[in-house]
């Protein structure tokens, strides 16, 4: 009896372990970084990234369509996915990015047009993307409140507390110094980009007090640029603690998937 039984059990013990592999893929989700420089996807399973790719940001619109849609399928590898989460720098609306600072090509681009309409797509500024994912899972985890900078091609800005982020749509501007900033940085003098950030974020953060100021981009990852940065804010009268991002050059896509997170 117990030798006609064992195969049987052994079969469906071999379709249940296809079911859970089933249903933990559904339960991933696409988190979407595009920048003016790259565009960075990874699937999520809701506590670590899978998989990840990333390819320079396309020079026309033509080309950046195309780009993002074998870029989904590239990470699902052809399986099906509901959830996709697009993180982008400049105005948002819904699923529409209506204006980006760093890719002049693309004004009031509808991402639900690349999409089936039965997958959940939602849209959201980049910074607030990056915050999102360093205020749960990284550098700001633990604090009741979190201001988040991105330095790279611009300067990404949010803020969040209590575990949410705030939609300040002032922030989804760039900021009036923005194209000195760039300059100065294409410059390659650190201790003169230092010295004009310094400037200029400490009375952009002070109004909020927040507990932890994370800090990330490509900028930053400068040789000693960070800990010079920290230094300068401290000097201009910043009082918050200061935290290099955690999650690298996944945390705006991980944010990006977290808007779909139950």
């Amino acid at each position: 009896m117990e030798k006609e039984i064992l195969p049987v059990i052994c079969k469906m013990a071999g379709k249940l372990n296809v079911v859970k592999r089933a249903l933990s893929f559904l339960m991933c989700f696409i988190g979407i970084d595009i920048g003016g420089t790259k565009i960075r996807g990874v699937l999520w399973n809701g506590k670590r990234v899978v998989r990840a790719h990333e390819f320079p940001t396309p020079k026309n619109k033509t080309n950046f369509k195309k780009s993002i849609v074998t870029l989904t399928s590239r990470l699902s590898r052809q399986k099906p996915i509901n959830k996709i989460g697009v993180g982008a720098a400049g105005i948002v609306e819904k699923t529409t990015l209506i204006f980006s600072p760093n890719i002049p090509y693309i004004k009031n681009f509808d991402f639900r047009s690349l999409y089936p309409r039965g997958i959940s797509l939602q849209l959201d500024n980049d910074a607030r993307c990056f915050a999102r994912a360093e205020f749960l899972g990284g550098a700001g985890r633990g604090a009741k409140s979190l201001f988040a900078l991105t330095i790279g091609t611009g300067i990404g800005r949010a803020y969040g507390k209590n575990g949410k982020i705030i939609r300040l749509k002032k922030f989804e501007y760039p900021e009036r110094w923005e194209g000195k900033y760039q300059a100065i940085r294409d410059l390659r003098d650190d201790n003169r980009l230092i010295e004009f950030l310094s400037q200029k974020l400490v009375p952009l953060m002070m109004p909020f007090r927040p507990e932890v100021i994370v800090i990330g981009g490509g900028v930053s990852e400068r040789r000693r640029f960070l800990p010079r940065l920290c230094a300068a804010l401290t000097a201009h009268g910043l009082k918050s603690k200061i935290r290099r991002a955690r999650l690298g050059k996944n945390a705006v896509a991980v944010g990006a998937a977290l808007l779909l997170r139950g």
